[in-house]
């Protein structure tokens, strides 16, 4: 059985979507949960409550991760929807 890294003590899944966005600029699981726990907030229009959005600057670029808690009767999960790369300012 795979396993997810746990932020805040639940595990970070990706959308089929975000799975090949992370493909494209070779991020892994474990990389993005480092963007979510050291990364600022950068969010720049209202999210629901239940989401957030992190940016951290590696290598002159920003790495943008979106994830949202999502609730299941047999607990709950990180569904990562968004991870992206820019250049730096």
């Amino acid at each position: 059985m795979y396993e997810y890294p746990l932020f805040e003590g639940r595990p970070l899944v990706p959308t089929k979507d975000c799975q090949r966005e992370m493909d494209e600029i070779m991020l892994n699981l474990w990389q993005v949960k480092d963007v979510l726990e050291q990364g600022y907030d950068c969010s720049r229009s209202r999210r629901a409550q239940s989401t957030v959005e992190r940016c951290l600057y590696r290598k002159g670029k920003e790495i943008r991760v979106v994830a949202a808690l999502v609730e299941w009767r047999e607990g709950s999960f990180w569904r990562i929807i968004h991870v992206g790369k820019t250049g730096g300012h």
